[in-house]
């Protein structure tokens, strides 16, 4: 017998492999898909999606439901081609796809077409979920914001006030178009001529244009085309006219675009160019073209949010307050939050719908500072008598001079002009004022008291504790988003597809939330069990 080829299977051991994977007894207990499943499941999806109109070719549309969510929960934000490979290669995912492997396409089919619409909806469902299956004060809503860098072009730069200027010039080599038209036209001996307008008009310039084309034809003046020909007087007009309507066209649609806002990117027009902390090369204040997302949390969860073109902070509150009402139907007791949202709209807001006053003002820290030589000159630091006058440094009255009433707020307010008469031959002039008419400030009486209460509210132990929750936890989400997921720059355009894209981020966030808190309730409910038995 050969050696060699001697069969030694007689000398191994049995050995089973079990290749049968089952999700009960191969996924952890503690795994965050087992949340997610038990969430998905308890969201009526039909009622915010329409599954009865998929193709043959569709798949299952709480299983992509399932899948999408299982992916924003373990990566932050998940990729459709990630969502599609994972399928392939995590068995949590296998198991939920029951073997089905979806493509990339089918994922952003299911996310475009079927959860767009309803993604909104969706997410306050599941937030009333979790409110049911976990303790949390809804009576306190931490808000912040946060940028966002958007998909553009980085120099895709336009600027409201460079597309002003822009337009206004080629409005006057238009009208000094027009003076030389006028010219060619009595050259010519046709008894026609154009007013020079101050007034910006595009369909002045269209009319010209259509006007100059008409003498043409009853001139038999063909128009010149290619290199050799002579062109006529009117088509050069013509043309020159036509340039300036294109160019006015332009600057129209840009104007229309910016609205109230400074600045777009042409690459993604909802998107505004903003102030960012840093960029690739760690350039701190550079601007690019970005989102404002400010959200809501109670107990660290994701109440809602709002995205938002506008860079500053302080006009996204009101709008973002009357979104929570809608969703929740209630607004909460208070709303702690920094500096950029205070002011007199939102004092005002939060008065007549019964909030606590707990958003600082920018002045509120210079306020709080030690008075120096630098800075009692400053209005802030001005004190007030018995009679509630305001006194300046030299000890002598403001004089009430005018009042105006404020409009162009969300509510009226009133403001109070104060001079004051002993300037002239006070010595302290030259430090307190340079002004000829001597110091004068404007004092609003209303949003006075607005502040007194928020120092009040802020400064008080339980106020203190609310402010330094805010920061714990609505920076605490946008840390954990941004530096742990990696989740800094949108991936989608327009302002529909980055909401849509941040609503599935913040569900994510809030599953892995739930998910933590449930866990650790039952390890605490398991130790107390285990000590009542020892």
């Amino acid at each position: 017998m050969n050696l060699l080829h001697e069969d030694y299977i007689v000398y191994q051991p049995n050995m089973l492999l079990d290749f049968n994977f089952s999700f009960e007894k191969d996924v952890a207990l503690d795994d965050v898909s087992r949340s997610v499943i038990e969430i998905a499941e308890g969201v009526n999806l039909a009622k915010y999606v329409n599954l009865k109109n998929r193709n043959t070719h569709g798949y299952d549309g709480m299983m992509m439901f399932k899948l999408v969510l299982l992916g924003k929960s373990i990566h932050g934000y998940a990729s459709t081609r990630l969502l599609a490979s994972s399928c392939k290669y995590d068995t949590r995912f296998i198991s939920i796809a029951q073997g089905a492997k979806p493509s990339h396409e089918s994922f952003q089919r299911f996310i475009h077409d079927d959860l767009k619409m309803g993604i909104n909806e969706i997410f306050y469902e599941i937030n009333r979920y979790i409110e049911k299956h976990d303790d949390i004060d809804v009576s306190t809503l931490y808000i912040d914001g946060s940028k966002f860098e958007a998909n553009a072009n980085k120099m895709t730069f336009v600027w409201k006030k460079a597309t002003i200027k822009f337009r206004n010039k080629c409005w006057m080599k238009a009208m000094e178009e027009i003076a030389s038209l006028n010219k060619t036209l009595k050259k010519e001996g046709i008894e026609l001529r154009y007013s020079v307008l101050k007034e910006i008009s595009l369909e002045y310039l269209m009319e010209v244009c259509d006007k100059i084309e008409e003498l043409m034809r009853l001139k038999n003046i063909e128009f010149a085309k290619g290199k050799g020909k002579r062109k006529h007087q009117l088509q050069k007009h013509y043309e020159h006219f036509k340039d300036y309507a294109v160019k006015m066209w332009k600057y129209a649609m840009h104007m229309e675009i910016c609205g109230d806002r400074n600045s777009f990117s042409t690459t993604d027009p909802d998107a505004t160019f903003m102030h960012m902390k840093y960029d690739y090369y760690n350039h701190t204040n550079v601007f690019k073209p970005g989102y404002n997302v400010q959200i809501g949390v109670s107990d660290g969860y994701i109440r809602h949010l709002y995205v938002s073109s506008d860079a500053a902070d302080i006009n996204t509150y009101i709008p973002f307050m009357e979104g929570y009402r809608k969703a929740y139907g209630k607004l909460p007791e208070r709303t702690p939050a920094d500096a950029g949202y205070g002011s007199y709209d939102n004092y005002m807001y939060c008065k007549l719908n019964g909030i606590e006053l707990m958003m600082k003002y920018n002045m509120q820290l210079k306020e709080s500072e030690k008075t120096t030589d630098k800075n009692r000159f400053k209005s802030y630091k001005f004190e007030k008598n018995e009679e509630d006058e305001i006194i300046c440094p030299a000890g002598h009255a403001f004089r009430l001079e005018s009042i105006r009433v404020e409009t162009r707020g969300a509510y009226p307010r009133v403001h109070e002009k104060l001079v004051n008469d002993h300037c002239e031959n006070c010595p302290l002039r030259n430090k307190c004022t340079s002004s000829k008419k001597g110091r004068q400030i404007t004092r609003c009486r209303q949003n006075e008291k607005f502040h007194e209460e928020v120092k009040e509210n802020t400064m008080s132990i339980e106020g203190t504790e609310y402010m330094i929750q805010r920061s714990i936890q609505t920076e605490g989400c946008f840390g954990n988003i941004k530096e742990n997921y990696k989740y800094d720059k949108m991936r989608r355009r327009g302002e529909s597809g980055v909401k849509t894209e941040f609503l599935l981020v913040a569900i994510g966030h809030n599953i892995r939330r739930y998910h933590t808190r449930k866990i650790e309730k039952m390890k605490s409910s398991s130790n107390d069990a285990n000590k009542m038995m020892n």
